[in-house]
């Protein structure tokens, strides 16, 4: 029995009533297990989420609300809550409304993979937007073991990309095709020494992987390949190693903090090489961070501009932020957060009024190809759980805004 469904039969009157005259009558070892139960339903309480109703839609997230990349984290869910209120504004799924459930995961993979099995025992749907690839990859035995949909995670390599299996959806593109992206720019206006910093933790490691097959296939050897701190403790180290090096184009793999770090240190030491970075960094914090030292910043972007509001699902996110929030602060980051709130969505509206975990599956499999314009689309079938083929480039400007 889920623990909602266990709420709702020990809060009904008549069992409340019960257990409260029982109380007194028991033993002490018995009224410790008891007057809990019965407090919690005479305040009115719930053992799940306070607002939770008994036919809500339940979404979980695991999030990194706080750590290394809260900001991010937090834009991405202000843009999940506007995707999912504006449906529940207009009468729900099936006079249904989706109710998120949003916990903390610190940016630590242990605690992403805590957060999926508390979120499994309330009985969600399915995990919407996992975060980042390490956590994404600690989430994934759980999802596999539970039959828990994870769909539409912020992951660029792992299992999750290369061993989906039946539960697992992706729409962003993968590292490898990022970072192709980047090299064959590099090409084009002959940036051929290119160097590769990559943070040492699994996730950088990954993508060091990616760049060396991406610039194998291209006959590039990296003139140098240094690892970054997360903290960016060693960016003096690390910068210093690329002066030497001659590199004139840096691919630069690193969460928020260590990118922030080697860039800042770079400009601060005359190194004014182009660093390409990946769409997870094209965030208003990063750039905010990096204050002065803005100049010659690229980073891949995963959907089309977020200010372009000829595009309909992008002024269908601006109208939803609009709605949601005081603020106009739109980004990459959101668009790409409301877009696959969207496919979520979609599958749940095709999975009919007798939602499951594994009638969602099916409905994502099945619904066909979505197009969201300038080349953004995703189609699933049976064994297909590839993300979006669209991978752009954008470049921050001396004022701090993103320029394509």
């Amino acid at each position: 029995m889920k623990l909602q469904q266990l709420h709702l039969l020990l809060c009904t009157p008549f069992v409340s009533l019960f257990l409260l005259m029982l109380t007194p009558h028991t033993t002490r070892r018995h009224s410790q297990f008891l007057t809990p139960t019965w407090l919690v339903c005479l305040l009115g309480l719930s053992l799940g989420s306070p607002s939770v109703h008994a036919d809500d839609i339940l979404i979980g997230a695991s999030l990194p609300l706080s750590g290394p990349n809260a900001a991010a984290g937090n834009e991405g869910l202000v843009a999940a809550k506007a995707a999912f209120e504006g449906i529940n504004a207009a009468g729900g799924i099936g006079g249904r409304k989706i109710q998120l459930i949003a916990l903390d995961d610190e940016f630590s993979p242990p605690k992403a993979a805590e957060n999926a099995k508390q979120l499994e025992a309330k009985g969600v749907i399915a995990l919407f937007n996992c975060w980042g690839t390490a956590s994404c990859s600690a989430m994934m035995p759980i999802v596999n073991e539970t039959k828990l949909p994870l769909v539409t995670g912020i992951a660029g390599g792992g299992p999750m990309r290369s061993a989906p299996g039946r539960y697992a959806f992706n729409m962003r593109p993968t590292t490898d095709d990022e970072i192709n992206r980047m090299v064959k720019q590099m090409q084009t206006i002959g940036q051929e020494r290119i160097a590769v910093v990559y943070q040492d933790d699994p996730f950088g490691k990954s993508g060091l992987a990616a760049a060396q097959g991406v610039l194998e296939k291209a006959k590039i050897k990296a003139v140098a390949e240094q690892a970054i701190a997360r903290d960016g403790s060693n960016a003096e180290a690390v910068v210093s190693a690329l002066k030497t090096s001659n590199t004139n184009g840096i691919i630069l793999v690193a969460s928020p903090q260590a990118t922030v770090s080697v860039i800042k240190q770079a400009r601060k030491n005359g190194l004014a090489t182009q660093f390409y970075n990946l769409a997870a960094q094209a965030n208003r914090k990063v750039v905010s961070d990096l204050g002065d030292y803005t100049g010659g910043v690229v980073f891949t972007t995963l959907v089309p501009s977020p200010w372009r509001n000829a595009i309909p699902i992008v002024r269908d996110y601006q109208q939803a932020i609009q709605a949601a929030t005081t603020k106009t602060d739109y980004s990459y980051l959101g668009l790409e957060v409301f877009i696959n709130a969207k496919v979520l969505i979609e599958g749940i509206k095709q999975a009919g009024p007798k939602l499951t975990r594994e009638s969602l599956v099916t409905a994502l499999e099945s619904m066909g190809e979505k197009n969201f314009g300038s080349g953004v689309s995703i189609k699933y079938g049976s064994s297909d759980r590839n993300g979006s083929p669209y991978v752009g480039l954008t470049i921050v400007n001396k004022e701090g805004r993103f320029i394509e």
